[in-house]
């Protein structure tokens, strides 16, 4: 079930890890206090995974891709099921 309409009130705007919660929970309004430069100015580093997410600063993580049939035959398996829950 996807609920509509939610707001999200918050002291800061979302980290990385938060935005992704919020745009798997279907949240569509978000307000926020502290900017994304304040964090910055208080230490934290989100900046640094931001410019990964738009292809920059590689040396961030070494991601890897495994090639596996097995894998993708899971994917398949689900893409079938007709009681799978979508994000």
């Amino acid at each position: 079930m996807i609920y509509h309409g939610c707001i999200l009130y918050t002291s800061a705007e979302p980290c990385p890890m938060c935005l992704s919660a919020i745009i798997w929970a279907n949240i569509k309004e978000i307000y926020y206090a502290n900017t994304k430069k304040d964090a910055d100015d208080i230490g934290f580093r989100d900046d640094m995974i931001y410019e990964y997410i738009k292809g920059n600063n590689k040396e961030v993580l070494n991601l890897h891709h495994i090639e596996s049939e097995e894998a993708l035959e899971v994917f398949k398996k689900f893409k079938e099921m007709d009681d799978k829950k979508l994000y």
